[in-house]
């Protein structure tokens, strides 16, 4: 039996996918370079969008929708720099400590990472209320739509891993 805390934590991985296809989506379609300013549809995906790309393409969104969800990740783009930048500021700080020629003690760096941690937090809740703010401008036949394509994918994958096990531990794929 699968705990409520379980089923809670795939929700929240599953809103961040959504927020992180999304985000590609707009930023594909509004000829920007997404939040991240590193994602392109027809400039080869990079990181770890190009699945969860498809996913949300599968739901063939709208102009609307697309206008709506670019709305969404320009409302949050100023606090995105903000919050980048004391991230930034608080890892160079980390950084500093590690590489300066004294002794070091966790107490040393236990404020930065105390503010590392709690930016990391506040990133992840807005990306969470991002995810369900797109997640409600999409159809019931989209949603199912995306969920469709997530399990045929899953299916693959899990095909794919038993292929693998097959071929025994002294084989691995060619890259």
């Amino acid at each position: 039996m699968v705990s409520k805390l379980s089923r809670g934590v795939v929700s929240v991985v599953m809103a961040i996918i959504l927020v992180v296809a999304v985000a590609h989506v707009a930023s594909s379609n509004s000829g920007g370079g997404g939040p991240m300013g590193h994602c392109s549809m027809h400039g080869g995906m990079r990181g770890h969008s190009a699945p969860f790309m498809r996913l949300l393409k599968s739901a063939n969104l709208t102009d609307a929708q697309k206008t709506q969800i670019h709305a969404i990740f320009q409302a949050r783009r100023a606090s995105q720099k903000a919050e980048f930048q004391q991230l930034k500021a608080a890892k160079e700080a980390i950084a500093a400590k590690f590489t300066s020629t004294g002794p070091v003690a966790a107490a040393d760096v236990a404020g930065s990472v105390s503010t590392a941690s709690q930016i990391h937090d506040q990133m992840a809740n807005e990306r969470i209320q991002d995810a369900i703010a797109i997640r409600n401008l999409l159809t019931p036949a989209q949603l199912a739509q995306i969920s469709a394509t997530k399990a045929k994918l899953d299916q693959i994958h899990a095909e794919m891993k038993a292929l693998w096990a097959q071929g025994g531990s002294d084989s691995t794929p060619a890259e």
